[in-house]
């Protein structure tokens, strides 16, 4: 089922559960450099306020009452471009049913909340790179910008 998730408690379950299912791909596949933080994410989002404004997050529960994909958009306020944008802040999934349904149930939220612009990104190292970004390009994305990571 998948829900909203506002609630602190909900959702650090949600990202235990989620992680334990992505370790090996956090290892393997993960931006170059980095891994993610998901002690570090449930201390900088788990809270209400942050939930219900900045981190749009929602999560499949399934029916062993464990999350088995999650996406979250950040409401970025962007002042370089004098715009709100929903961007994407993570998206996984162990359910191919669900994966594409909480895409669309976040881009419906987007719409109601008035957002003109939403990005996605896609990691390089990742097996699927190429799958994910033929997806974005029937979605209608347009590529507008690379990014690069050095060891300083």
């Amino acid at each position: 089922m998948i829900k909203r998730l506002t609630d602190p408690k909900e959702f650090e379950k949600a990202v235990r559960d989620i992680f334990d299912l992505f370790d090996l791909e956090n290892e393997q596949y993960a931006h170059h450099f980095l891994k993610h933080d998901k002690e570090g994410i449930i201390r900088c989002f788990a809270q209400t306020q942050i939930l219900t404004w900045d981190l749009l997050t929602w999560g499949n529960e399934n029916s062993d009452g464990n999350y088995d994909a999650l996406i979250a958009f950040m409401n970025h306020k962007d002042e370089k471009f004098g715009e709100r944008i929903f961007a994407e802040y993570i998206w996984l999934s162990k359910n191919p049913k669900v994966g594409y349904r909480l895409f669309k149930t976040a881009v419906a939220e987007a719409r109601k909340k008035e957002f003109k612009y939403i990005t996605m990104g896609a990691t390089m190292r990742h097996p699927d790179h190429k799958k994910v970004i033929r997806f974005y390009k029937k979605m209608g994305f347009l590529k507008d910008s690379e990014a690069y990571i050095a060891r300083l």
